[in-house]
Parts: C-alpha cells; structure tokens; sequence
C-alpha cells in the first residue's frame, strides 16, 4: 500500500503564527492573565492544550472582568468595535489577525468610506466573515453561492471580497452572477494563496488515490470544503479530527490512500494519524518520505529502493546546493536586492533557493501609491519573513512589519526622551483617534487633540500631527499620545515672544476664535485678544457675527496692552480708512439721497449715508403735515429720499430733510391747481358784462349805436375791473388754503419750544 501526503495539508502561515504565538505567551504567563477572542483556532486539540496551559478563550470582550488582561486576536481578525471596545477596556492586546484577512479589513473599511456597498463572499456564521463585515458598520450583504446574488437589491456602487478559505468554484460562480447583474462592481479575489493550492492539491490527489482522509475539526470551514471537494473525485473520502477516529482495518483493499488536512490541523495531529494507521495493522512497517514531486509516499520496501536509487545523485546534488544557502524561517530578519517591481509587488532576492515577495500591503501604509514609484530593481531592503512558502514556492515577506518592529524601539526611546514625533490620523473611534506613528498604532484621546475640546473631530482623518508621548506600556504594545501637550508647550514660547515685543499700534495677524456679545477674540501668536464689538467696524453693530466667524483670519491694531492682567485690546476697524475723512467732499447741501432709516429719537431719525456715517432727519423734517412721533410716518430699514441741508464733518453731523422735498413738491402741483382756477374765474368776470351789452344792444335802435360807440371805453373799463376784482379774490383763497398746514404746523413747534438746534445738541449729549 502506498500513502501519498499532499504537500499543502496542514498550518497555514496565519494560523502557525497565531499557534506559535499564543505558546509562546503561555510560556512567560508567570501570573498574566491571557484570553484569546474566541477559540483560536478551529481545532479541539490546540485549544485544548493552551487551556492547560492557562490561556482560556473568550467568546466576547464582555465576558472579561479582570483587570490587566491580555487578549490574543485569532488569525480570523475582529471589527472595528472590537478594537475599540479593548481599547476603552484598556487591556492589552498580541494581534495575530492573519496579514490577508488584515488586507480584507484595509479594502473593506476603505470602499465603505467611498460608498460601495460591500458584498462578502463566504459563510455568514464563520468568524472571519463576522470580523471582516464588522470593518463596514456591519452594513455587508454576505452571498452564499450564487443563488444568493439574484436577491440582492440594485446599488451603483458595489465591492466585492470574499472569505479568504472559500472555495474557488463557489467564489467563481459568484463573480460570474455578479458580474450579470452590476455594471460597476469592483472585485477583489481575497481568497488566500494557500487556501487555492490546498484545494487545487486535494482535488488532483483525490483523482489518484482509492481512498482519501482529510483531518481537521468538523467546526473547520476550509476542512470541510477540502472533504467536500475531496468527496466529489473520491467515493471513499472520510473526514476525521484525529488519530483515535480512525478505525481498525478501515484501510484494507486500498492500493493507494491520501492524506490532507485542514488549516487548522498542526503537524503533529498529522503525524499521530500516519503513526495510528502504521500502528493498527494496516500499514505495519511502511517508512513515509517527503517527495519533490509534492507527494509524501509511504511504499513497500522494494518500491522505496528502486524510488532511493533513482534519486540518491539528485538528493546528493540538491544537498550540496542547499548548503550554499542560508536557511530562512517564519520571524527572521533578512537583507535582499530588489529584482524586480510592479504596481502591487515587489520581488526580492534574498539568497535562498526562493525568491521572495512583498506586497504592497506589506510594503508601505500608503495605499494609495505604486510601488514602482517608490522603489525600483537593484534597491537594498532589510525585511521580515513572514513565511516561507506562499503556496507557490515564493517566501513571503514584509517590510511594514520589521519597520514596526524597529520603529517601536525609536517610539520607546522618544517617550522616555520627550521627543516629538509625527503622526497621521487614520480614523476617528470613541473616546477619541487612531494615530499611525511610524507604523505603529498609537490611541489619542479626544481631550488631547486641541488645546480646547472640540467634540467633532472628523476635521484631523487623514491630516498629519505632531504629538508627544504621554503613556507606553512596551509588554502590551500600548502606545497613547497628546497633540495638545505639545501645543501647551508651543504656545507657552509663543506667547513668551509676544509679551515681550507687542507695542501699541502694532499691525498683527490672528484668528478668531470665539465670540461674545460683547466682541471677539482673536489669537494672534498664542494670546487671545479682544476686539470689542465697538472697534470691529465703523459703522453700527448689533453682534459681531455681523463682521466675523471663528476661524477668520484678521488683521488688527493692537490699542492697548496690560501685561500685568494679561490684556490685549485690538481694533479691526481701524485697518481700513475712517468713513468721515472724505465726507467733506464727497456730500454737499442739496445733495439728494437714497437713505436708510437706523433708529428713531423723540426729536427725529437717525439715517445712514453709508456705512459708518449718520445723519439725522429732525422731527419738523420728516413731513409736511405735524406728526407726534417719527415712527408716524417712518420705519426702520426704510429707504426713503432726502435732501441734505447742512453738513459739518469736523463734527460728524449731517442734517436732512425729507420736507423739503414734500415742499418744492407741493409748490409745483399749487401752480398747476391754481391756472384752471383763474381761468375759470376770468370767464365768470366776463359772462355778465357780455351778457349786458348783449341785451342793450337788441333793444336800442340804430340811432343810439354812436352813443354806444361813445360810450365803449367805459365798458371796457367796467369790465376789466370786474375781472380784476374776481380773480384776486380766488388767487387769494387758494394760497390760504395752500399755506394753512405749514402755519399751523410752525405755531405749533413754537408753542412746544422745539428747534432744531436743542435737537442737535441733545443729540451730541
């Protein structure tokens, strides 16, 4: 009988690092208190052997009470609000989120922020899919198989990942759906390397064998897909956890038996199973051995001689190779010469058998750029091993994580030295800010962001800070920072300088910064100084949001400074030409204008020229009939027409009169009443006189016509005085009635003892 071993069964890279990790941690527990979210891995075995260890699995952050807990994050990840539920909990953290479920998270979170939609390809119940929809406000539609597309709504705007241990032929009918249904659907195939070799491998080894065993926890989702597809090319295909569920004599009759295992499957557990089916007399004695060719052969002796003679010269000559290189495992720090470079990767030569590669993900935390204009082939690198097999026989590398590794050191030194750093505000979360220091996550507190709180913070994501260090715990990786220390310390020079060198009169530039009914303040290198509502404009004003907001740059005059009570006052008005110093020639009496009504006093209303310069309209000027008060026939914010009678720049003063107006008005219609009036009354003077002679006229013979003829100048003189008499009489009533207000109006003000000139003055006063 003869036992292939597929080449890919077993540990991935994620879940080895998380393995070896969290026993290493068990190892230096002394009296910590370790918890891993949710089981570690998907393996009774593993799990079983860290809890004797004292490493116990919490299904949530809730169900940890002690204080001073350190939590290990399982290859599959956590959301958002996971990490920042630890954070406010304060317990430290080792995260062993596999790097490709990493770069899920940074996609996801990323296309969520622009807008897309996210669709996740996989199993809504498994861990991985819960972490990675929990980087999308936990808003992903979760597609099962392609069945589960055509219930999806329409979006404009869709981005598609999946579970990174789904199987390609699922993931490949769910493109294929998508891709019918969405126009503009962005795809990214996050399905791990490893997973597809593994799967590929199991499926051509289950083609060649009678029988197939795949090992691994039944809760294991990438196991049960490699028993799955194991099963469709195998009718004797068994799924097991371990060695004891196999039965005595189950492999008899079998020529050829194969064996894979989940990702969740440790070397060991694999090696326990071999050793049982060697051990129960189906196999006794058969030697297993590593083939080249992917295969691990377990065969009868004659079949490994004639398998050790055709190989002895090429395992001798391969060995001798081998010792020309230096060995590389998961967690060394190697050097390398770039060999070559694309958008998203970058080969390096390492000088082991494999070349190795690094993702841009793994390269640099912006993710915006290309690596090729970045770095370029023949570029030195230190990086970090990350594995040593990426299912395609290149070892896999990082660069971000040597840089964190390293730029931790330099974070520890800067605290213990009070040295600033330069940080970049990835995201904002509760209670305050993620900042990426050097590759480094650090933790910002709201409070710590400005010198004065502000609770929308969303102006700082994506800006670049300076912050100091305020709090590390190395064992824990806790890095907290302050922006607002450092500020304190800043302002503190900067307002030193400035009471040191501010004079009266000064031109400064500030910044306002809040405002009061009474003013504003206004920053002007690290002290706050007031420009009072008086001193922001010429003319009159009722807030000062009427002239400025926070965040305006100003620039001001400083008019006086207390050093002793630390008080700066600033004017703002005084930058720009004070209104009355060209009013002498701008205005003139008789100028007529367009003037707006401001305010009204029991002697008359005060009106604006433009702003910064007043007039006022006296009570006797506002109308040509008596009024009590100027609102009779006034409003504010009125624009009404007046004539301007007297100015006197030196003193500020303009008197106006909308009277005037009314009474060159009034003078013109009189004149135009009066001409019927007259004519009216020159035909009335005439009719009876006509009239007369008319009558005298029939009745006298022609002999009295001469008398007539000597008496005609005495008629005529009749009849023009007459006329004469009439006329005067009408003229004289209408300029009566014409003149009757404006008397009354002027016995009236001189009763009251009112005049002008008392108005002026009360005004001044």
């Amino acid at each position: 009988m003869k036992i292939i071993i597929d080449k890919y069964a077993g540990f991935c890279f994620g879940v080895k690092r998380a393995v070896d990790k969290a026993f290493e941690e068990a190892d230096k527990k002394k009296d910590r208190k370790i918890f891993t979210f949710g089981p570690l891995i998907h393996n009774d075995q593993v799990t079983g052997k860290l809890e004797e260890l004292g490493i116990k699995s919490a299904d949530s952050i809730d169900e940890i009470n002690c204080e001073g807990a350190e939590l290990i994050i399982r290859s599959h990840g956590i959301g958002e609000e996971e990490y920042r539920q630890i954070e406010e909990k304060g317990f430290g953290y080792i995260d062993c989120t596999c790097p490709y479920v990493s770069a899920i998270h940074k996609k996801v979170q990323e296309y969520y922020k622009k807008g897309y939609k996210i669709f996740i390809a996989g199993d809504k119940a498994h861990p991985e899919v819960i972490g990675i929809n929990g980087w999308c406000d936990n808003s992903a539609h979760v597609i099962e198989d392609e069945k589960t597309v055509d219930k999806l709504p329409i979006y404009d705007k869709i981005c598609l990942v999946a579970q990174t241990t789904i199987t390609k032929k699922i993931w490949d009918s769910v493109v294929d759906a998508i891709n019918k249904k969405y126009k503009n659907a962005i795809i990214f195939n996050t399905i791990c390397s490893a997973t597809e070799k593994r799967q590929e491998s199991a499926e051509q080894l289950s083609k060649k064998v009678d029988c197939m065993i795949v090992i691994g926890s039944r809760k294991s989702s990438n196991t049960n897909k490699l028993y799955q597809i194991c099963l469709e090319n195998c009718d004797n295909a068994y799924h097991i956890e371990k060695a004891e569920d196999l039965p005595a004599g189950m492999l008899k009759g079998f020529e050829t038996v194969g064996i894979t295992a989940g990702a969740s499957t440790p070397d060991w557990l694999i090696k326990e199973v071999i050793e049982k089916m060697q051990d129960n007399g189906n196999i006794m004695g058969d030697p297993v051995e590593i083939m080249e060719n992917q295969e691990s052969v377990v065969d009868d002796g004659e079949e490994m001689e004639k398998q050790e003679d055709t190989t002895e010269d090429q395992g001798n000559m391969m060995e001798e190779y081998e010792k020309t290189m230096r060995p590389v495992y998961p967690g060394d720090t190697v050097k390398g010469t770039v060999i070559m470079v694309t958008d998203d990767e970058v080969m390096v030569n390492i000088g082991y058998k494999s070349d190795g590669i690094i993702k841009k993900e793994d390269y640099t935390w912006d993710t915006d750029v290309s690596l090729k204009d970045i770095i370029k082939a023949g570029d030195e690198l230190e990086v970090m091993v990350v594995s040593i097999n990426d299912g395609e026989g290149n070892v896999v590398l990082s660069k971000k994580l040597l840089d964190a590794e390293k730029n931790f050191n330099k974070i520890e030194a800067a605290f213990n030295e009070k040295t600033p750093l330069e940080g970049f505000v990835k995201e904002i979360v509760k209670g305050g800010g993620i900042v990426e220091l050097m590759g480094v996550r650090a933790f910002m507190p709201a409070s710590q962001f400005d010198v004065r709180y502000s609770e929308d913070l969303s102006s700082f994501v994506n800006k670049k800070v300076n912050v100091e260090i305020i709090e590390l715990d190395p064992q824990k990786r806790k890095v907290v920072v302050s922006r607002k220390s450092l500020l304190k310390k800043q302002n503190e020079i900067k307002e030193k300088a400035l009471w040191e060198n501010i004079e009266v009169g000064q031109k400064l530039t500030g910044e306002i910064k809040r405002l009061a009914d009474f003013g504003a303040f206004a920053d002007i290198g690290g002290v706050d100084g007031l420009i009072h509502i008086s001193e922001l404009s010429w003319s009159r004003v009722k807030h000062p949001s009427e002239i400025v907001k926070p965040g305006d740059k100003v620039e001001v005059i400083v008019l006086s400074v207390d050093k002793e009570k630390k008080k700066i006052s600033l004017g703002l008005k005084q930058t720009v030409p004070e209104p009355w110093s060209a009013a002498g020639e701008k205005y003139k009496p008789g100028d007529v204008l367009d003037v707006k009504v401001l305010r009204f006093s029991n002697f008359g209303a005060f009106v604006e020229l433009e702003p910064g310069i007043d007039g006022l309209i006296h009570i006797s000027q506002i109308s040509d009939k008596r009024i009590a008060k100027p609102s009779d026939a006034l409003k504010i914010g009125e624009i009404v027409k007046a004539k301007i009678v007297d100015i006197k720049p030196e003193e500020k003063k303009i008197s106006l009169s909308i009277r005037e107006l009314i009474e060159a008005i009034g003078e013109e219609a009189k004149e135009e009443a009066e001409k019927p009036v007259i004519e009216e009354a020159k035909e009335e003077a005439e009719k009876p006189v006509i009239e007369e002679a008319k009558e005298e006229a029939a009745e006298k013979p022609i002999v009295e016509e001469v008398k007539e003829e000597a008496e005609k100048p005495a008629v005529e003189e009749a009849k023009e005085e007459a006329e004469k008499s009439v006329i005067e009489e009408v003229k004289q009533e209408a300029e009566e009635a014409a003149e009757k207000p404006i008397a009354e109006e002027a016995e009236e003000a001189a009763a009251e003892n009112i005049t002008e000139e008392t108005a002026e003055e009360t005004a001044e006063e």
